[in-house]
């Protein structure tokens, strides 16, 4: 499995380099992963531990780049080209295949979108605001459960396999999930009651506060 190179068409390998961003790849084992682009290669790593999964190297010609595994997990040999086609759209990136004869790398990557990614910070918040967001939350079948424990607030979804998961204050209002590369907002009523989150993914979505 692998990714995706990225360029501005009228810009240059300089502007590629020292650059990350995070999606999520398909296949037989969708996750979500960091992209992150070196000089003339690209790793790509898992988003909750920043673990490398595979390395590669990328070159790029106007709006599509050439990669070629050097070592991980993917099905994919060191001689065979991945091409692809790429768009950058604001902080967005979205990539389509030309031609690939390894499947484990196509069926990952072909029609993916990545957003920039950001370091993330551990902003204090007061324990009396984290206190408010506890409790459970759910859209359709998708329950989570969110409890402080020593002043940290963690997460888990038994429904979606997510394990009991830190979070980080990124503002009063806003927390990281590392665990799934995910910031999602607490949204309060006119009276200050906590009556949802909303994650935000490729899309964004609200999940009421049940309990």
């Amino acid at each position: 499995m692998v990714f995706a190179c990225f360029l501005f068409i009228s810009a240059t390998k300089a502007q590629l380099a020292n650059t990350t961003w995070q999606g999520l790849i398909k296949g037989d084992a969708p996750r979500r992963v960091l992209l992150e682009f070196k000089k003339d290669s690209l790793n790509l790593m898992n988003v909750a531990d920043s673990a490398l999964q595979e390395k590669m190297l990328c070159s790029v010609t106007g709006n599509s780049f050439l990669v070629f595994k050097v070592n991980g997990v993917s099905d994919c040999d060191n001689t065979t080209p991945g091409k692809y086609q790429f768009e950058i759209k604001k902080d967005s990136l979205f990539i389509s295949l030309i031609s690939d004869k390894c499947d484990d790398r196509s069926s990952a990557i072909n029609g993916t979108k990545y957003i920039r990614w950001r370091k993330h910070i551990d902003f204090k918040v007061d324990e009396s605001i984290l206190k408010q967001y506890t409790g459970e939350y759910a859209l359709n079948e998708h329950r989570f459960i969110i409890t402080l424990e020593k002043g940290r607030l963690y997460m888990e979804g038994p429904n979606n396999n997510l394990p009991k998961s830190p979070l980080y204050p990124q503002s009063n209002t806003r927390f990281f999930l590392p665990v799934a590369g995910v910031e999602f907002d607490f949204v309060k009523d006119s009276q200050g009651k906590v009556t949802k989150f909303i994650s935000h993914e490729e899309s964004d979505f609200e999940l009421k506060k049940i309990k």
